[in-house]
């Protein structure tokens, strides 16, 4: 009988070592997951949906001399060479106000279940709405790995298939839902998924990772929140969780961004602070997106089986694959701390 074998890829640089774990009988796993640090490119494309604002024009370049102040300070006459009978009294000392932490938002997030829709992905989607409420229940308590709860939390369902196949079919290639709170409205969402078509492999992932990066998000400081938004980003973490069994096409086909590449998509991400976390096959090019930072990457593969039938199993086991759901609900309670900006 084939030995299955799951194993997670992990770096903490650029030039990359890759290495597996053999799964035991149970499919028991390394509980620890390891985040991505991998700094941001030199070039990052301007379509955060924050409207972020340039301090550009506030900071002076190396090398150059900076501004003079065009009201001068008052001389005084010892500066100016003149005496007087008296000492000069020494300047008051001024103590400068102490700095403010930057306030955190802890326990926040909002999560996008991106899933391939494609026909062979029937089993997989079934897995997860079976057991949903295992992750929820991991994410509201923080039970995995003593982990923080995350007490307030959104989360929506997003299936994807091959554009080009789609269309030939009369399907839609991006199967959208609205953000919701709570594991009934959410297994809802994955039940009304239909895995079909797609065609044969590459599938269209990097067109819907632009998608769901550039969605339209909530304003600062906004006192409501729409389903159809990211919330603003220093408001709450923003996850992006995959599950496939395909490779992917490598040039966007999304008409905002036709004849785009994994980097542009890469930058998108960044901009827009999503968190990315993958369950896909032991392809190249999902190596390379791991590389995005914060990105984390199941390697979801076992000896003599295709990446088809290697995700089927991998979410087979009920009791694995719940395990699965905890640390993954752990990592994102992790993402949850973040530092507003």
């Amino acid at each position: 009988m084939a030995t299955g074998m799951l194993s997670r890829r992990q770096d903490t640089t650029a030039a990359k070592n890759m290495h597996c774990v053999q799964a035991k009988a149970d499919y028991q796993r390394n509980p620890n997951r390891t985040e991505r640090t991998m700094a941001s490119p030199e070039h990052t494309l301007s379509t955060a949906t924050d409207g972020v604002a340039s301090d550009a024009a506030s900071v002076t370049p190396v090398g150059a001399t900076p501004a003079l102040e065009t009201e001068a300070a008052p001389v005084s006459e010892a500066a100016t060479g003149a005496f007087t009978d008296a000492p000069a009294e020494p300047a008051p000392v001024t103590q400068e106000p102490a700095l403010q932490a930057r306030a955190k938002t802890k326990g926040v997030a909002d999560i996008v279940f991106l899933i391939d829709v494609s026909g062979s992905m029937t089993p997989i989607i079934d897995a997860l709405r079976r057991n949903i409420e295992t992750f929820i229940d991991s994410l509201n308590t923080g039970d995995a790995n003593a982990a923080s709860a995350v007490k307030d939390w959104r989360g929506k369902v997003v299936g994807y298939r091959d554009i080009e196949a789609a269309q030939a079919e009369g399907l839609e290639w991006l199967e959208d839902n609205p953000f919701v709170r709570d594991a009934v409205a959410l297994k809802a969402q994955l039940g009304g998924l239909r895995a079909a078509g797609g065609g044969d492999e590459p599938e269209s992932l990097l067109d819907a990772l632009y998608k769901v990066a550039t969605m339209e998000a909530s304003p600062k400081g906004s006192q409501g929140e729409e389903a159809t938004k990211w919330r603003y980003r220093s408001a709450a973490a923003r996850v992006v969780v995959v599950f496939t069994d395909a490779s992917f096409k490598e040039t966007l086909s999304v008409q905002e961004a036709k004849g785009g590449s994994l980097q542009d998509v890469a930058n998108v991400i960044m901009a827009n602070r999503i968190i990315l976390s993958l369950f896909a096959p032991n392809f190249e090019g999902y190596d390379r997106l791991s590389q995005i930072d914060k990105s984390e990457w199941e390697v979801v593969e076992y000896e003599g089986l295709s990446p088809q039938e290697a995700l089927q199993k991998f979410t087979a086991d009920p009791a694995h694959f719940r395990t699965t759901l905890k640390q993954l609900a752990a990592s994102v309670s992790k993402s949850a701390e973040t530092v507003a900006l």
